[in-house]
């Protein structure tokens, strides 16, 4: 197969790797650190949270180490923002040393509260990124159908290349 006269290889410098902080992240931002060695990129980390529903609520508990629920909504959202973006940059410090080869390089972390699909389409449409990694919960046809899915609406609207990575159960299940 010849290519065609105006193929082009694709720079990629840049990428947005958004996270819901669950172990389906983590398997994404190994794909996110293999394309940025690859490829000798920057990766900006987006988290996005919408009004905390009661399981986000427990993993934020356990994530950010408060001792329940009741102390962390006692803190302010920048508080929580700022402990959040605490928490990604040190799991990014942490993922870069257990890969010596890969010189990992964050460029910023990008936390905040709205409409998570609607603030990761902003950041790819208005930002300067070549490519976006994040991870697919992997529901089912009914629950999908039933309520929608961040990254099903993210890849029918971004406007640049998409990598979703499926649960790791939903690999082994094809």
């Amino acid at each position: 197969m010849k290519p065609p006269n105006d193929f082009r290889k694709p720079q990629i410098a840049h990428i947005l790797f958004a996270t819901d902080l669950s172990e389906n992240a983590n398997q994404a931002f190994g794909y996110a650190v293999s394309l940025a060695e690859s490829c000798r990129a920057d990766i900006t980390v987006l988290h996005v949270f919408d009004k905390l529903p009661p399981n986000t609520e427990l993993l934020l508990v356990a994530f950010l180490g408060y001792g329940d629920v009741t102390e962390m909504r006692g803190k302010s959202e920048t508080d929580l923002i700022d402990r959040i973006r605490s928490s990604i940059t040190q799991f990014c410090t942490l993922a870069a040393e257990q890969v010596p080869t890969c010189p990992l390089l964050l460029r910023e972390v990008i936390v905040e509260t709205g409409n998570p699909a609607d603030r990761i389409l902003f950041h790819a449409e208005t930002g300067t990124y070549d490519m976006l990694v994040m991870g697919n919960k992997g529901m089912g046809l009914i629950q999908s159908a039933l309520m929608g899915s961040i990254s099903r609406k993210v890849l029918k609207d971004s406007p640049i290349p998409v990598l979703v990575v499926p649960m790791p159960e939903a690999v082994g299940n094809k």
